[in-house]
């Protein structure tokens, strides 16, 4: 694996840029804000000068006073109060006022969000990914005979919505739950084939030529094939026994040849997407060792105990070399457009 150099180029003053909701409950505000504290102290120790801002329903009038051409925005936006579909809304409103931002654009978070699309653009650019089908009515699963299958909703991440009953093993099955994801979520359901075989999350930085960082496998302590996925509970409810059993491994334990292949695949989603200065490309390994891509992440969670940043870590990057490394990123593909016509900071080791 090609490892860059400590020092991050050149970079401007950095805007840590994050959103709250009263909505979510005390002990998650708490800890998001522990995660910017945590961001923060870990970018000022590189030497960089770092004024978080919070953001709840409007993204730019927080950042009246700040000149663009002065500072670099740390994207760390996953929605807007009131809307957890606005992660482009906010890439919007900073490319509208000229900031140079960390992360995918507009683009890539709008087709991302929305599994429909995401699939048709892997299916297009010939990326396997499971057969799939979007079902707006009961009339849409006619002639699905793939089982097990997997039904997600079309719109959420996070895996909202999904839960052990999402896998369903036949034709009644099915029906039932896609009814349950148009009654409780209000919207279409995917319906994929399910996978059977490994999990693994392959996280990446960079543009034109990104690099991979350690892949992360998903273990599966003792449940069943079609208990294995990370469901919602296993992914952010610590006191399940689903969030126990579930449990990160990195390096993934892979062959030369199984991980050369795996890489290729996340990266032909990767550039397939336009995901841009980092992201996170999930995988089931099938058992005949064929790699299928399940989603594509532009804007994967950051915060401490977070999949991509275990890899990074893994990697040898701590949580501010990682989070300086990702604004390197950023800056070069600035500094590769136009040169800057303002003084700028050097990031020490």
């Amino acid at each position: 694996m090609r490892r860059h150099s400590s020092n991050p180029r050149t970079m401007r003053r950095v805007l840590l840029l994050y959103n709250m909701d009263r909505a979510w409950p005390p002990e998650d505000q708490t800890y998001a804000l522990e995660c910017v504290r945590r961001m923060w102290e870990g970018l000022q120790a590189h030497g960089l000068e770092v004024h978080p801002v919070e953001i709840r329903r409007d993204v730019l009038s927080p950042l009246t006073g700040y000149d663009p051409q002065e500072w670099i925005v740390f994207n760390w936006c996953e929605a807007l109060e009131g809307d957890p579909y606005a992660e482009p809304r906010v890439a919007w409103a900073l490319e509208s006022a000229g900031f140079l931002y960390t992360g995918s654009g507009p683009w890539t978070l709008t087709v991302a969000g929305n599994k429909a699309l995401m699939k048709a653009f892997l299916t297009l650019n010939g990326i396997p990914t499971p057969p799939w089908r979007v079902c707006y009515r009961l009339q849409d699963l006619e002639g699905w005979t793939d089982f097990p299958a997997i039904v997600k909703p079309v719109r959420e991440h996070g895996s909202v919505g999904i839960t052990p009953e999402a896998v369903a093993t036949s034709p009644s099955a099915l029906r039932e739950r896609v009814e349950v994801v148009w009654e409780t979520l209000r919207q279409p359901a995917l319906v994929e084939s399910f996978i059977p075989g490994r999990e693994l999350n392959v996280s990446l930085w960079g543009n034109e030529d990104p690099d991979p960082l350690p892949i992360s496998e998903i273990l599966f302590d003792g449940l069943r094939e079609e208990e294995r996925i990370l469901d919602h509970s296993a992914k952010w409810d610590r006191q399940s026994e689903r969030y126990q059993r579930t449990l990160p491994l990195v390096p993934a334990p892979l062959d030369e040849w199984t991980e050369a292949e795996v890489v290729h695949v996340a990266l032909m989603a990767y550039r397939a997407l336009r995901v841009r200065d980092y992201g996170r490309i999930d995988i089931r390994l099938a058992p005949d060792g064929r790699p299928y891509v399940i989603d594509v992440n532009p804007n994967p969670d950051l915060s401490p105990d977070a999949g991509f940043v275990r890899s990074a870590a893994a990697a040898g990057y701590d949580y501010g070399r990682m989070a300086a490394h990702i604004l390197r990123i950023a800056f070069a593909r600035r500094a590769r457009r136009a040169p800057m016509p303002f003084p700028v900071f050097q990031v020490p080791a």
